[in-house]
Order: structure tokens, then C-alpha cells, then sequence
């Protein structure tokens, strides 16, 4: 029986694959979101580590903001989501990350429909969300790809500087795809009171990215 979480076909899957692909011209693959310094500092070593950390940002860090975010955008509600959105950003490097790939995204995305978004600096997420709303695609499929993409780009980061090699970092993948799926479900049913995070050492893994002397990645 399809789900809601898997009740998408056609365009709107091809957008999908497109948008949330590696692919895809937004740059991600510059953004570490502070993981490299986790790994500089030791905390995250291999693919053990590396799932706990993902795990926490899914379900109760940036990543579950942002699928909050997501889920709770509308057309007239997209400005008051983009400054909330901006507003919880952790770090000077956590801002730029968002606000970076929000604008390649647009940019890109913008080949494909037309969206409305607020003048300025726009939240990774929230364009994200205008977009999906523009094309008509349903939260939860939106929300199991944004989550997909936001571990897949950390993996990837794990994958090329601990390094953990490949076959651990789909390992890694594969044991996310029930915590995925759950947080998708979950984030699609809060509400804007559902925000908040407990993730102080990623938060201040971001911090200090900004001033490690040695560094691959933007953040």
C-alpha cells in the first residue's frame, strides 16, 4: 500500500532527484556545517561516531529545525519563515552556509518554476520549501529529500576527511533511513512551537570552524 511518505510520481519525483541530488549547482559539497571540526578535535573518528552525530542533528539539531521550517511554510507566511529561519542560525558560519546555498538554489531551482521568495538573504530551507510549494510537491516526500540531502552532504564530508571510506559511509546512510523517515512524519505534524535544538557541541563545533587555521571546507 502507498504511504504518504512515498506518494510522488512523475514531475514532481524528477524535481525531487533534481533539487536534492549532489548534483545539483548549489554548492554543498563546500559546506562541512562544522563537521570538520568535529573531526580536526576527534569526535567524530568513524562511522559509529559519525551516525550518533548525524542522528542528533537529525532528530533534535539543525536538521530538524530546518524540517520544521519546511513543513510550516506557506505562500503568505514565507517572509516571517525566512527571518525566523535566519534567526536560528548558530553561527556567523552556520549563516553564511544557509543563506549561500538558499541563494544557488533559487538561482537554480528558478529553471525549472517560478517562486516567490522575500527580497535579501533567504534561508536555505525556506527556499527549499517556495519551491516545493510553487511545484506542488507534498511535505513529506519534500521533507524525506531535504533530510536525505542534509545527511548525504555530511557523510560525504566524512567519507573524503576522516576518512571512513565509502562502503561505511553508505553503511552509515543505510542505518538512517528508518531516522529519516520518522523524522519526516514527525516534523510534518509540529508546529513552529516544535523548534529548538540540543546539539551545543555541533553549535560550537561551528564556532570554532571560523577560526581553525587548517581548513578544506567553507564551514
Amino acid at each position: 500500500m502507498t504511504t504518504t511518505a512515498t506518494a510522488i510520481e512523475g514531475e514532481g519525483l524528477l524535481l525531487l532527484l533534481n533539487w536534492m541530488s549532489p548534483a545539483f549547482p548549489t554548492g554543498s559539497f563546500a559546506y562541512s556545517h562544522g563537521l570538520e571540526t568535529a573531526i580536526a578535535t576527534g569526535s567524530i573518528h568513524d562511522a559509529e561516531s559519525l551516525q550518533g552525530w548525524i542522528i542528533d542533528l537529525v532528530t533534535q539539531g539543525s536538521g530538524w529545525n530546518d524540517a520544521v521550517l519546511i513543513a510550516n511554510a506557506t505562500a503568505a507566511t514565507t517572509d516571517q519563515i525566512n527571518a525566523l529561519a535566519l534567526s536560528l542560525s548558530a553561527s556567523a558560519e552556520r549563516h553564511l552556509e544557509s543563506t549561500a546555498l538558499g541563494a544557488s538554489f533559487r538561482e537554480a531551482a528558478g529553471a525549472f518554476v517560478t517562486f516567490p521568495l522575500p527580497d535579501g538573504e533567504v534561508a536555505y530551507p525556506v527556499a527549499v520549501a517556495a519551491a516545493g510549494l510553487a511545484a506542488g510537491i507534498e511535505k513529506t516526500p519534500l521533507l524525506l529529500a531535504y533530510l536525505q540531502s542534509y545527511a548525504a552532504v555530511l557523510v560525504s564530508v566524512a567519507v573524503r576527511l576522516v576518512p571512513i571510506g565509502q562502503k561505511a559511509g553508505l553503511s552509515v546512510l543505510a542505518a538512517l533511513v528508518p531516522v529519516l523517515k520518522e523524522t519526516a512524519i514527525r516534523a510534518g505534524q509540529a508546529t513552529l512551537d516544535d523548534l529548538g535544538g540540543a546539539c551545543l557541541l555541533a553549535d560550537i563545533a561551528s564556532m570554532q570552524h571560523e577560526f581553525q587555521k587548517t581548513r578544506i571546507f567553507r564551514t
